[in-house]
């Protein structure tokens, strides 16, 4: 008998645990709502800017990047987003690695996301590249009221990177906001905390604390790609954001992934080892909450469809990107998406 009990148990931590990408749209508690995030991978139109260092990505750039590479892109993509959350995409995504608005006109425009009707909010950052951070929502069930731009001060001379994108809006009728984030890469990867990751995590975790003084129960969702794993130094101490969900540390953000990342799991792989950077959080006032949006709980997975990912080689199981180096694969991206549920309660 407890062989069956630790069979059962196995089984069920299996389900909850390897990334399952599909799951139901209803529970008997109430519809389900999926919000996701994707670091699309340098999504480049094919047009030099004069203002960005884009030169690589034009047809007569270093990496080729002609309209015919870009046409397969943007149908990569949007097949991606499609795919998750079981309804024709998720009800809001944030994206990174987006070059301008454009991009993502073709990208709502793609088949198969074209009848989901998603809408924007973006604007240009101030990222070398010329790369930006987006959100994407069906307006039949989110609807936003209100969208800033939080400049983050690295303290470095003739340094600038994107901000973090903060969007209040409504869920179905209930209050959110979302916060869309893409930190700077460190300079190598390493486990110490990098003070550019400091800088971004500090002026998030201020602008959670305005709103968590105003508002102890304000429903927060924090999505992005951090470049540092759920049990860095800069994500549990200086975001506060952890892996216990007991509600008593109000202040703190319950990290949805934390756990997929302490059993080995990861969106992205460096030099053949899985790391969970893409992470999506949340307020502890959606942990079990009397009414309002509620954190649906094991929900949090990493969507890695076969068709997404390299079956074979030294490069099994991770992200099919677009390049190695300056090698066209004709992949996706070098990132899974992330993703989570929420409902009404």
């Amino acid at each position: 008998m407890r062989h069956g009990i630790k069979t059962l148990f196995l089984f069920f931590t299996i389900l909850t645990l390897t990334g399952c990408s599909r799951l139901p749209i209803t529970s008997k508690n109430g519809k389900l709502y999926t919000i996701a995030f994707y670091n699309t991978e340098k999504l480049f139109d094919t047009q030099n800017d004069p203002e960005t260092d884009d030169d690589a990505f034009t047809p007569d750039g270093e990496m080729q990047w002609t309209q015919e590479r870009y046409d397969l892109k943007i149908k990569n993509i949007a097949s991606v987003i499609a795919g998750i959350g079981d309804n024709g995409g998720p009800a809001v995504i944030g994206l990174s690695e987006i070059e301008n608005r454009q991009v993502l006109e073709d990208l709502i425009s793609a088949a198969p996301l074209h009848r989901a009707g998603y809408s924007i909010v973006h604007q240009e950052m101030a990222d070398r590249q010329g790369l930006d951070l987006a959100l994407l929502y069906k307006p039949k069930l989110f609807k936003p009221t209100a969208t800033q731009y939080i400049k983050v001060d690295f303290g470095e001379k003739g340094f600038a990177s994107r901000d973090i994108l903060q969007v209040k809006g409504e869920l179905r009728g209930q209050l959110v906001t979302i916060y869309v984030n893409h930190w700077p890469a460190r300079s190598r990867r390493a486990r110490q905390e990098d003070s550019r990751l400091r800088a971004a995590a500090a002026t998030l975790r201020r602008e959670i604390d305005k709103q968590q003084k105003a508002d102890p129960n304000v429903k927060i969702i924090v999505l992005g790609d951090f470049d540092a794993e759920p049990g860095d130094a800069v994500l549990e101490q200086t975001l506060k954001a952890t892996g216990r969900p007991n509600p008593a540390f109000q202040e703190e953000l319950f990290n949805t992934h934390y756990l997929s990342s302490v059993n080995g799991f990861g969106s992205y792989v460096y030099r053949g080892d899985f790391q969970m950077l893409d992470q999506i959080m949340v307020s502890k006032a959606m942990i079990d909450p009397q009414e309002g949006l509620e954190y649906v709980r094991g929900s949090a997975k990493i969507y890695d469809p076969i068709t997404i990912k390299y079956t074979l080689g030294k490069f099994k199981e991770a992200p099919k990107s677009t390049y190695s180096g300056t090698v066209y694969l004709g992949g996706y991206s070098d990132h899974f998406p992330v993703f989570i549920q929420v409902r009404r309660k």
